[in-house]
């Protein structure tokens, strides 16, 4: 067959190489030279034998390699280059057999040992390994060794060459294994890869022979570095890390998708990696204190302890690659990476290990798609941290230890501010300055460290890191603002990615940018990091990140004023950031506020000085051009970013106040609609001492209209943004207020400012209006008179402004906007301030004036605002609001609507309710007559329902109610004509249930409210005015005695109303509350104790008997029914037990009431009695007995406690109050009376009225006489009515005794208990004539009785006996014996005869124990008492009665003992045994007493002779007639005694009258 071309040339090439060998070994190397010419031979009959001329020479190859081998063999340099070269084209046509293999590495390796031809032993390596792929496996090993070999040799060249060629080859491998893997078709039928055990060095078997290869090179490489025996690249005696790494780091770097296969994956993560963290750790563990700077001698670690510079450059280099590579196969090795290299960069590492970590940040976060990837991938930790997180907190803290820990002066030319850069003119001039550590940014190349092929690092400051760092702030920022950029057209992907950007970064990035721009002496790294702070504040504002944007917002605001002013918002903003913040360890403050850069003299310089606003901060502040710039950027933000700020507005907000109060910037508020302008300063003038410099000054006013462009722009903002602005603005206002409460000067920066912000936002109203007036109305409400201008200023304005502005729809249709508007002047009601509600009252007038007919509907607001007047104290004030109040009521009263004239009703009546003008009172009770008027008559007009029309009506009635009850008489006159009238005048248009409400709500509560008001007035005296102009009469100088007339006055006309409307009254759903209402009232009125008040309330119970005794002439159409008049009686029944009780509780005679006053009530009620004359009951006449006879008065004068009735006389009141009886006594007594049943209560009315004299005082307090005086007067002053009412007993029972029900109930038993109490007047005053009158009395209506008495109604006088026994008692002895001169009167001598004659007959008929008290009565005056008894003496005079006795009780014993023997204490023996003995004991020596004793035996003795010869012999006990015979010697003995004492001669008559009586008994009628 025919060559190809390519067999054609390689064979012609072929002979060429194999006649160059013949040629050179045919002077010295035979055996070459035969053995070429033979290959020659051989190799000219294969290419022309018509076969593959490839496969023949592969099937020849020996043959072929014989003279190839014999010239390397030969020593000759010549012959073994030919020979070599010849090798090489044999390899690169792939016509060596694999059998022949062995002897070609072997002839090579021959060559590496005996160090013949190196070059070109290395060149034909090289293309053996490029140009085929013949060599795999062991030989291909085998030849790498030989290179490596050769790389460590001594001749540099060699060494160069074959580490050049060791780092082409490698490469090659793997590529031929990457080549492999996208061709191999058998892929399939290689055994699918199993994970080997840790350790184990074998290939897998499912790996091609190229993959094989490369696999079993990278696992020998990784076997190097970890000090292991290699198993692949046997024969190699030497091999560094640094080339290992080297290698791997190419391997890795360019064959990328190799490592996609399981094997290499797998090879990577269980070898590769654990081999790299166990390399750096070493790293990682070492210090600075073991550590040396370069050119210095080790005096601590040992070398090995040291970590090896190149070999940290190659890991760290191999760690970038798997980092930026790799990162999707090994996101776990990744984060430790990331870890490890974080640790690099602590503070105690040399400074070359965290500049070489500084400069992997660097490269990585150069490449925003790198920034995003660490961002995205590494979130293992908590949110908001992770690896990115973590690497910005380390750039952080690297940037804080270069301040508080710098580096060895020696390797940072910036060390020093003062040390020249360089020996020449070139003075340093600092990026960055902290206390005493001065850096200077360097610019940045390549990185000089990773880069490095040194064997030592090379010398490395703190610029240098600093500069690195820096830049990495700033790519990340870069990487942010392409994220902003691209939100909007690729939508949420971006934005996640951007939120997690931020959420990993910002604390670290805050810390970082804070110390930096602290530090900053460079207006354009002030700048790049302002612009940091921009990018991270736009982000957090797009992602929602309130805590990031609020960190950002505070850093600027910091720093836009020295390091030790503090602005409270801002420090409670840093506290919540701080929480968030990773700890930046060795950066503090210094506390006394030293100044933390050391500025130069054109950069950082002082450009204002001011007075703080925030009182923490002491002495003036003084503002450099940095805080200038920062202050601007504020301005920027809040310009370009407003939507995105949010609740960091406050802090924005807050620190523009502050500066502007530092630079002495005036505050504008808008004035009054015509465009006009205020100017305010400080509130206090004197505290303003702002210092500018040229350049500030000049700049100051485009800093102004900035700070006011701010404001203005805001109305582009949204609503929700607006919100915020809004509420920042009130927050500032808040502590304004809270300034005030400390006593400094409040700024007024946001009140000015708000009303700026609303109206250039007037369009949207809604969105800030209620916010604002709110805040605006605290602040009117202040105690600061500066502040409180200010916000009554502002509200005023900004009404006036939206009631000017021409809104879509109009304002005239949008009756809620109208309302809405207005709301704050309410609002400005409740505050108490003159001041403040002035200016409101002439913003309202301004309104009425000029926005009347624009906004109809706002009347209601309006007339609230004016009406609201409680409170004010200021009567200037007064005036101005009733001026207005007068307006609406006179101008526009028939244009508003009901419910404004409703309001107007009730503002009036608030001005009517102020005390500081008594002119606006009166006016105002006038302007709701108007008000009332218009109502009533315009009342088919109104658009509402009729109920709420009489609802109206009943509201205005209440309001002149109110002020019926008004301090002042005459406020209290005006209005109770007023609304009497008003209801006089309207009340036609009244329904029934609301004439209810009036009659029961209104009227009644008025009274019940001047009942009140009237007890619990002053009775202090009313001073005089000072001028002495005016002079209070008596009758009034008192509050109590003004509320009383006012009562006085108010009640008739209440009972007019009642009665003038008894018609519609009696038609009411519940008249009888209505009804019973108004005699209630006048029930009190009668019992006020006011004299005035109560003959008022008795007026009106005559106004209502009238109206009966009208209908009963046919006078007055009206009809009072009969429950009404049982309501009237109870009333007046009431009236008289109050003044009853009034008069017991009275303290003096002047606050009784007066005669007058009682017997108008007395008259009244005899007249009302007539009324209910046919109904009256029982439990009526009960009552009545409650106020009769007790009310009566006696008449009285300031003397009566020294003055005695000689003799009583009838009053008029007294008269009054017998007809009342009288009158009743008529209708009971009269023919077919309805009422004979109250026989029995008209007894018991006139027995009280008898016992009166002697009933206890009701006005014993009054009087305060003595308790003894006092009885005698009130029983001297009533005699003549009792005696009077005893009388008219005697004649009821006279004409009555006889009825049954008389009978029955007891009445001549309640008659002698009734005129028993009389009957004790003799105790008291023997001369009054009462008592005797009462023994008259009982004496005629006992004998009336007696006939009666027989056994069949003894039952019926069952009780009389001891009643009358006891009255007799009493008036014979008195209580226990208090009568000592007890039967010298007729009366004693009449009733015992009485008792003996009439009572004792009957006997039998009274009870026992009645009859031995009877008896007893008897007894206690008998004359055998004084025998019996010693101690018991006879009152002079008394014989008669005391032998009146004892003969009645003779009598019983001798005529009833026998029938009632227990009753009979009698014993006639011992008495007679007695007078015996008396007698005997007589003599002429005898004295008084014994003379006395002797009589009343004589008289004993007389009475029992006399007795026993009356009565019938059996009676009479035989010792008895003996006793009395045998006292008869004893008689006729005394006959000669002559007794020496004034008495002998009654004594001697006596014993005569005895002696007298045995003339019948000379002879016993019996025989002895």
């Amino acid at each position: 067959m025919t060559l190809s071309a390519v067999d054609l040339k390689f064979v012609e090439g072929f002979l060429g190489d194999l006649r160059n060998i013949s040629n050179e070994g045919r002077k010295k190397h035979s055996a070459v030279k035969e053995a070429s010419e033979t290959a020659i031979i051989r190799l000219r009959n294969l290419s022309l034998n018509g076969k593959d001329v490839r496969q023949s020479i592969v099937s020849h190859c020996l043959d072929l390699l014989q003279p190839i081998l014999l010239a390397a063999e030969s020593g000759n340099s010549k012959l073994v280059i030919l020979g070599l070269q010849a090798l090489q084209r044999l390899f690169a046509h792939e016509t060596i057999a694999d059998t022949s293999l062995p002897v070609v590495m072997s002839l090579m390796w021959t060559l590496m040992e005996n160090h013949t031809e190196e070059l070109k032993l290395i060149q034909t390596i090289t293309i053996i390994i490029t140009s085929s792929n013949i060599l795999h496996g062991e030989y291909l090993a085998k030849s790498l060794v030989i290179c490596l070999r050769m790389h460590f040799g001594k001749d540099p060249v060699v060494s160069n060459t074959a580490g050049a060629a060791i780092r082409q080859l490698v490469p090659l491998l793997f590529e031929k294994a990457l080549e492999e893997s996208r061709l191999d078709r058998n892929a399939a039928e290689r055994p699918v890869f199993e994970p080997q055990r840790l350790g184990s060095n074998s290939v897998p078997a499912s790996l091609g022979r190229c993959g094989a290869d490369a696999y079993a090179l990278l696992q020998d490489l990784c076997q190097i570095m970890n000090g292991e025996q290699q198993t692949w690249l046997i024969g190699m005696t030497e091999m560094t890390r640094v080339l290992a790494l080297e290698l791997i780091e190419s391997i890795l770097m360019g064959y990328r998708p190799l490592f996609d296969s399981k094997e290499f994956s797998y090879l990577l993560r269980e070898r590769l990696c654990p081999l790299l963290i166990k390399l750096i750790s070493p790293c990682v563990r070492h210090s600075r204190g073991g550590a040396q700077q370069p050119g210095s001698s080790s005096t601590g670690n040992s070398a090995s302890d040291k970590p090896s510079f190149p070999v940290t450059v190659h890991l760290i280099r191999i760690v970038y690659v798997l980092l930026i590579a790799y990162c999707d196969l090994l996101r776990t090795e990744s984060e430790i990476f990331y870890s490890l290299l974080m640790k690099f960069v602590d503070s105690d590492k040399v400074v070359w290990t965290k500049l070489l970590a500084m400069e992997v940040f660097f490269k990585l976060l150069t490449d925003p798609k790198m920034v995003l990837l660490i961002s995205q991938t590494y979130c293992t930790k908590a949110a908001s941290e992770g690896v990115f997180g973590d690497m910005v907190n380390t750039i952080n803290n690297y940037i804080l230890a270069v301040f508080v820990k710098p580096t060895s002066p020696s390797a940072s030319p910036a060390t020093s501010p003062s040390t020249p850069q360089q020996a020449g003119t070139q003075i340093f001039s600092p990026t960055f300055t902290y206390k005493d550590v001065s850096i200077q940014l360097v610019p940045l190349g390549k990185p000089t460290l990773l880069e490095s092929r040194e064997s030592e690092p090379p010398a490395a400051t703190d610029s240098y890191g600093m500069s690195l760092a820096f830049s990495c702030l700033c790519f990340v920022s870069r990487t942010m603002m392409e994220l902003q950029e691209a939100l909007p057209p690729t939508g949420d992907e971006n934005k996640v990615a951007l939120q997690m950007l931020v959420q990993h970064s910002w604390c670290g990035m805050l810390s970082a940018v804070s110390t930096l721009l602290e530090a900053s002496c460079d207006d354009s790294v002030t700048d790049s990091l302002l612009q940091i702070c921009k990018v991270y504040v736009k982000a957090a504002g797009l992602v929602k990140m309130d805590i990031v944007r609020e960190a950002f917002i505070t850093a600027l605001c910091k720093a836009a004023f020295p390091i030790n002013y503090t602005i409270g918002i801002i420090k409670a903003a840093s506290s919540r950031v701080a929480s968030f913040r990773p700890d930046a360890a060795g950066l503090e403050r210094k506390a006394n506020g030293d100044t933390a850069a050391a500025d130069s003299k054109n950069r950082n310089q002082i450009v204002a000085v001011g007075t703080p606003l925030s009182s923490s901060f002491p002495g003036a502040v003084m503002l450099t051009a940095k805080n200038i710039t920062c202050l601007n950027t504020l301005l920027d933000i809040t310009t370009a970013l407003g939507d995105l700020l949010n609740n960091s507005w406050i802090l924005v907000l807050a620190s523009l106040q502050h500066l502007s109060w530092i630079l002495g910037m005036n505050q504008i508020v808008p004035g009054s609609v015509n465009g006009l302008a205020k100017q305010r300063q400080r509130a206090n003038e004197s505290s303003q001492s702002t210092i500018l410099t040229n350049v500030m000054m000049s700049d100051l006013p485009e800093l102004t209209k900035r700070f006011d462009d701010v404001f203005r722009q805001t109305r582009l903002l949204t609503d929700t943004s607006l919100e915020h602005v809004v509420s920042a603005l009130c927050k500032l206002s808040q502590d304004a207020l809270e300034t005030t409460a400390a006593s400094r000067d409040p700024s007024l920066f946001a009140v000015a400012k708000m009303v700026d912000v609303c109206l250039v936002n007037m369009f949207r109203i809604d969105t800030w209006w209620t916010v604002v007036t709110q805040n605006l109305t605290e602040v009117a409400g202040n105690t600061n008179p500066v502040l409180r201008e200010w916000g009554t200023d502002a509200i005023t304005t900004l009404v006036k402004e939206c009631l000017a502005y021409d809104f879509r729809p109009s304002l005239h249709s949008n009756h809620n906007l109208q309302n809405k508007i207005l709301h704050p002047l309410l609002a400005l009601s409740r505050i108490g301030w003159a001041d403040v509600r002035l200016k409101q009252f002439n913003c309202i007038n301004h309104i009425i004036l000029s926005f009347a007919e624009k906004i109809p509907s706002c009347w209601r607001p309006i007339v609230e605002v004016i009406g609201a007047v409680n409170g004010i104290a200021d009567d200037a004030l007064i005036r101005a609001g009733f001026n207005c109040v007068q307006a609406v009521v006179s101008d526009h009263l028939t244009g508003i609507s009901f419910d404004c004239v409703e309001q107007c009703a009730e503002a009036a009546t608030r001005y009517g309710n102020q005390t500081l003008e008594l002119n606006v009172s009166l006016t105002a009770i006038g302007l709701l007559w108007n008000i009332a008027d218009h109502i009533f008559k315009n009342r088919h007009s109104f658009d509402v329902t009729q109920d709420r029309l009489l609802e109206s009506m009943l509201t205005l009635y209440k309001h002149l109610s109110q002020l019926c009850l008004d301090i002042r008489p005459e406020v209290r006159k005006s209005a109770a004509q007023t609304l009497f009238l008003a209801i006089a005048s309207h009340g036609n248009a009244l329904d029934l249930p609301t004439w209810h409400r009036l009659i029961v709500d209104v009227c009644y509560t008025l009274l019940k409210c001047l009942e009140k008001y009237c007890m619990t007035a002053s009775e202090e005296r009313i001073g005089d005015e000072e001028d002495g102009k005016v002079v209070m009469h008596h009758s009034r100088d008192t509050a109590k005695k003004q509320w009383a007339e006012t009562w006085a006055m108010v009640l008739p006309t209440v009972t007019k109303t009642v009665l003038g409307n008894l018609p519609v009254v009696v038609k009411l759903k519940q008249p009888q509350q209505a009804w019973q209402g108004i005699l209630h009232h006048i029930q009190r009125g009668g019992i006020s104790g006011l004299e005035e008040v109560s003959m008022s309330a008795l007026k009106c119970l005559d106004d209502i008997i009238l109206i009966g005794e009208g209908r009963e002439q046919d006078k007055l159409p009206l009809d009072i029914t009969v429950p009404m008049w049982d309501d009237v009686w109870k009333a007046c029944h009431g009236v008289g037990v109050g003044l009853n009780d009034l008069m017991r509780r009275s303290p003096n005679i002047e606050s009784l009431p007066s005669q007058k006053l009682i017997t108008f009530y007395t008259i009244i009620y005899r007249r009302l009695n007539h009324q209910v004359r046919n109904n009256f009951t029982t439990e009526m006449f009960r009552k009545l007995q409650d106020v009769f006879p007790a009310i009566m008065l006696p008449v009285l004068n300031r003397n009566a406690s020294k003055m005695m009735a000689c003799r009583a006389e009838i009053s008029p009141l007294q008269d009054s109050v017998l007809q009342i009886a009288e009158s009743l006594q008529l209708e009971v007594l009269k023919p077919r009376s309805p009422s004979p049943h109250l026989i029995t209560e008209l007894f018991n009315l006139w027995l009280k009225y008898a016992r009166h004299s002697t009933s206890h005082a009701v006005i014993a307090r009054a009087l305060a006489m003595e308790p003894e005086y006092l009885i005698r007067w009130w029983a001297a002053t009533f005699s003549l009515f009792s005696e009077t009412a005893m009388q008219r007993v005697v004649e009821l029972y006279q004409q009555t005794h006889a009825w049954k029900l008389v009978m029955d109930s007891d009445t001549l038993s309640n008659i002698i208990q009734a005129i028993h109490q009389p009957l004790k007047l003799r105790q008291v005053d023997a001369h009054q004539t009462a008592w005797r009158v009462a023994v008259e009395s009982i004496l005629k209506t006992v004998r009336i009785t007696l006939p009666h008495v027989n056994v069949q109604s003894a039952p019926v006088f069952y009780n009389v006996w001891i009643h009358l026994a006891s009255a007799v008692d009493d008036v014979l002895y008195g209580d226990d014996g208090q009568i000592v001169e007890w039967g010298t009167d007729d009366v004693d001598f009449e009733v015992m005869n009485f008792f003996r004659s009439e009572i004792l007959p009957h006997v039998a008929l009274i009870p026992i124990d009645d009859l031995k008290f009877t008896l007893n009565v008897f007894h206690k005056g008998s004359l055998h008492r004084h025998v019996m008894e010693p101690s018991h003496v006879l009152p002079t005079g008394s014989e008669k009665v005391a032998t009146l006795c004892f003969e009645a009780l003779l009598d019983f014993h001798l005529y009833h003992a026998h029938k009632i023997p227990e009753a009979d204490d009698i014993n006639l023996p011992a008495i007679l045994l007695r007078c015996e003995k008396i007698l005997s004991g007589l003599t002429a020596e005898s004295d008084t007493n014994a003379v006395s004793r002797g009589k009343n035996s004589l008289r004993c003795i007389k009475s029992v002779l006399h007795s026993i010869k009356q009565t019938s012999v059996t009676n009479v006990d035989r010792q008895v007639w003996h006793d009395v015979i045998m006292l008869y010697p004893k008689l006729v003995g005394l006959v000669p005694v002559h007794l020496n004492v004034p008495l002998r001669a009654e004594f001697r008559n006596l014993l005569a009258a005895a002696l007298l009586q045995y003339s019948e008994l000379i002879q016993p009628p019996f025989k002895l």
